[in-house]
């Protein structure tokens, strides 16, 4: 009887083709955390723009008045002061990259290759801003005329050294920490950007000697946008951020300008050749039945340190990192 039963109709009897998401499951794309923090200038209409930065402050005096009598000040004459200016220069750099693809496989593909390797390609420029303006130097990993990093700039006493600390919350917000530094130079702390690693570090913190409620209270109602002593902070993964350097950098990113030259731009090519250093051909894209994909990116940034009223007994800089 159990023949009566155990008939039906297969997925192979009826032949059906399984369903293609025309969709790629990806990781989402990220841009530069750099230009999300930092203000941005006009738009450069050249390859240089000059911008005048404030090096010397005007001083005021109090002066004596003729007729009274006052030990304070004696001398009744109005004195001189100054301001000056100093240049400071933002050159653009271009970021480039050219993908191939056989026209076969556009073609073939099911979904759109274009599409795809253009919102590709905004994530990798990101992450190569962002390397350049944290680690960056000249003539070695960025051009010759662009600034030093802001990790490799700065002055010794603002890289805080965690080892040298109770906790991380010592090093981060104690009398020597990360924001201290900042501070003892005249700025504030308005960005934070971290490595992915520090979350961890920063959930773990506990009073009373670490047995106690954690310090940092997540919010079980507001959305996970992290902040520390009321400084957003921005934990990016686009691979800019190297933790084997600097978990934290913080910072007054006003002090930090950047430039565009030209935006992103992609254009697409089915003839002409492909070169490498040497001159030797590589690809023919029309004997070959190739398409190539240019993308361009021209951007500059600068950090024009000005001059403050706070006195301070080193070098003036607006960042300072955690290590």
């Amino acid at each position: 009887m159990t023949a009566d039963y155990d008939g039906l109709i297969s997925y192979g009897d009826v032949e059906i083709e399984w369903e293609v998401l025309s969709e790629i499951f990806k990781k989402a794309e990220e841009s530069s955390v750099v230009l999300k923090l930092a203000r941005k200038l006009r738009n450069m209409t050249t390859h240089e723009m000059d911008m005048k930065v404030t090096n010397e402050l005007p001083d005021v005096y109090f002066v004596g008045e003729k007729g009274r009598t006052q030990t304070f000040p004696a001398d009744a004459l109005k004195k001189v002061t100054n301001s000056c200016w100093e240049t400071v220069e933002i050159h653009a750099g271009e970021l480039a990259a050219i993908i191939v693809i056989p026209n076969n496989v556009f073609a073939d593909a099911n979904f759109d290759v274009i599409s795809e390797v253009k919102s590709q390609l905004p994530t990798a420029i990101g992450h190569k801003i962002d390397e350049a303006v944290f680690y960056g130097e000249p003539a070695t990993d960025v051009p010759d005329d662009w600034p030093e990093g802001i990790f490799f700039g700065m002055p010794a006493e603002n890289i805080v050294d965690l080892s040298g600390f109770a906790d991380i919350y010592d090093a981060v917000l104690g009398a020597d920490g990360v924001f201290a530094q900042v501070e003892a130079d005249g700025y504030e702390v308005n960005g934070i950007v971290a490595a992915n690693t520090l979350k961890a570090q920063l959930r773990g913190l506990r009073a009373d000697a670490g047995t106690g409620a954690p310090i940092f209270q997540p919010s079980m109602q507001a959305a996970g946008q992290y902040t520390l002593a009321g400084v957003p902070m921005d934990f990016p993964t686009n691979g800019g951020f190297d933790a084997s350097q600097t978990l934290m950098i913080a910072g007054d990113w006003n002090q930090l300008v950047y430039s565009l030259r030209q935006d992103v731009k992609f254009d697409v090519f089915t003839t002409g050749v492909i070169q490498d250093g040497e001159g030797v051909i590589i690809h023919n894209l029309m004997q070959e039945d190739l398409t190539a994909i240019r993308c361009t990116f021209r951007m500059g940034w600068a950090m024009p340190i000005p001059a403050t009223n706070v006195t301070i007994s080193g070098e003036a800089y607006p960042f300072s990192a955690l290590v």
